[in-house]
């Protein structure tokens, strides 16, 4: 291999500045070979590009080589001496590539293409060391800044070491022109299986008509007053899309212990009342129910109920259950409960952040964050329909901003009195309505659905539902 210098990785030199007189982990002579393998068999590149992009060789000569490599492999044409030549010519870097010269060596030491792909791998891991090396000493400048916020710098370094784990399925832009006809395929596959869901499925018709199912890098927004059925709504979407459609869920409670959850997921499963279930009180036919149907809940559901969890903490968490698990969707019960560290001046800028942290980690894991959210006490103030309006949206109109899908729960039997002699609280005990206000990349509107109570279970509007009173009532009837 020829002696000759040449400029090296800009971003090596960074690393020798912040490690002065350590040798960055590098391996020059097989950047070389496998250089000089591409040259011998042009074939190979097509096996090597999967593992490496330009910036993983160290030296730069060699960046620019490969670059000019894939850029004729892009419009098909022959990898030899001579067209390499003209392409860094035409690039203007012959001269950074150390000239026709170094071409020829790279083709006249090389006699064999074998080995070209593990000595690939082994490129990338040094320049995985490499990155790991930059990243750390970065933050290691940072930890010796006294401006530094620990919490905010704890998450970053977070962020950064599991993006150098997952570079390789790291997004990056694409061109139009390139990408449009493949596309164009997928939009052919939809339209001829019409009733498929291109998001992860609610388990309810209706909206995932509306939707076609909550969308990767979507925040979606479950909101309503207290007691109206939010947990029970992301419960039944939980158990929805980890029992029919086999996905994995990660629900994060911040309100209700885990115990409490799997009483509400045995009460809904059982069709058996959760107060009873929950004192021990059900029958033996009731009990047989719970028996016959908890294997069921056998499934990807992951429940952390941590309380008093910060943003940081369940970005964490969640990076870590993404990587372990392969979650394909997360549920947040509630956004409100969710702290940010450090000090804002109002509540409502807090909110801001941990809505804007939430369709970031969205973006990030590419997946859907569903996140309940309170609503103000606006809406009891309107009257007897108090249904529902994006304004009402507790302590900050940002969660409106961030959210790409808003949806709110309407039960119109919380606005009369609980009463079984009261017709009216009779032909309203089962209706419930999701109320679609906001959606990015959709139309809005309303889905129908049935709320049992004694349940806490949403289901699937039906012609004529049977009717049931509560064995119990309180001053908004519910048994829970």
């Amino acid at each position: 291999m020829n002696g000759r210098k040449t400029k090296r990785n800009p971003e090596s030199d960074n690393i020798n500045k912040e490690f002065e007189g350590k040798i960055p982990p590098s391996v020059e002579d097989i950047e070389f070979q496998v250089l000089g393998a591409i040259l011998i068999d042009n074939d190979i590149l097509n096996d090597i590009l999967p593992l490496l992009r330009n910036e993983y060789f160290y030296r730069y000569a060699h960046r620019v080589i490969f670059e000019a490599m894939t850029q004729l492999s892009n419009r098909n044409e022959p990898i030899d001496a001579a067209t390499l030549k003209e392409e860094l010519q035409r690039m203007d870097k012959l001269k950074d590539a150390g000239g026709v010269e170094y071409i020829i060596d790279l083709i006249s030491n090389i006699s064999s293409s074998a080995n070209a792909v593990q000595h690939a791998r082994i490129i990338l891991e040094k320049y995985l060391l490499r990155k790991l090396i930059s990243v750390s000493g970065n933050i290691i400048t940072k930890c010796f800044d006294k401006t530094s916020n620990p919490f905010n710098l704890l998450d970053e370094a977070e962020r950064e070491i599991l993006d150098v784990s997952d570079m390789l399925a790291k997004k990056k832009p694409v061109s139009v022109e390139n990408e449009i006809e493949n596309f164009i395929k997928t939009l052919q596959e939809r339209r001829q299986n019409r009733d498929t869901i291109s998001g992860v499925p609610t388990g309810f018709f209706k909206l995932d008509e509306l939707t076609s199912g909550f969308q990767k890098s979507e925040l979606i927004i479950i909101a309503g007053r207290p007691s109206h059925g939010k947990t029970a709504l992301a419960l039944n979407i939980a158990r929805n899309a980890a029992v029919k459609y086999k996905k994995n869920i990660a629900f994060f409670s911040l309100e209700m212990a885990n115990r409490e959850l799997f009483v509400r997921l045995l009460s809904a499963e059982a069709m058996v009342n959760g107060q009873r279930l929950k004192n021990g009180r059900v029958s033996n036919e009731e009990w047989a129910r719970v028996a016959k149907t908890y294997p069921n809940l056998k499934t990807n559901i992951f429940i952390d109920d941590s309380s008093e969890l910060t943003i940081l903490e369940l970005r964490a968490k969640a990076r870590r259950m993404k990587q372990e698990f392969k979650i394909d969707m997360i549920i947040v019960d509630y956004l409100q409960l969710l702290h940010a560290q450090g000090n804002f001046e109002r509540r409502d800028l807090e909110v801001a952040y941990v809505s804007r942290s939430l369709k970031a980690l969205a973006k990030e894991l590419d997946i859907p964050v569903v996140a309940c959210a309170q609503l103000n006490r606006g809406i009891e103030q309107r009257g007897k329909e108090r249904k529902p309006l994006l304004s009402d949206l507790r302590e900050s109109g940002a969660i409106e901003q961030d959210a790409d899908v808003v949806m709110f729960i309407h039960r119109p039997v919380l606005t009369v009195k609980a009463d079984k002699d009261n017709p009216e609280y009779i032909e309203n005990l089962l209706k419930a309505e999701l109320i679609v206000g906001k959606q990015r990349n959709g139309p809005i509107g309303d889905v129908e659905l049935i709320f049992k109570n004694e349940y806490a279970k949403f289901e699937n509007k039906i012609e004529h539902p049977v009717i049931e009173l509560p064995s119990t009532y309180d001053e908004e009837g519910t048994p829970f």
